[in-house]
């Protein structure tokens, strides 16, 4: 990459953020409240990028104790956390 390609890569990455302070912003203005995973809008945030790594490992586990539990409650759950990592991504 040369000089050029990374200085206008940072850039976007600053107009990215000041986006996301922006909206951020505008939530506090209205009032609202503002989760931490709501709040971390870019693809590079530890905390969106940890909460994935968890829900991957808990789906592992529910999958691999499917074969030892026939429980629907856990089959619900590994479906659920399912549909919640699908949408996060």
């Amino acid at each position: 990459m040369n000089p050029y390609d990374l200085l206008a890569r940072n850039l976007e990455e600053i107009q990215a953020a000041l986006k996301d302070q922006e909206s951020l912003l505008d939530c506090l203005r209205k009032g609202g409240d503002i989760p931490v995973l709501s709040s971390c809008v870019s693809g590079s945030c530890p905390h969106r990028q940890k909460f994935k790594e968890t829900l991957l490992d808990a789906i592992s586990v529910l999958e691999e104790s499917r074969k030892s539990f026939r429980s629907k409650q856990l089959e619900a759950l590994r479906k659920k956390l399912t549909r919640v990592l699908v949408e996060i991504a």
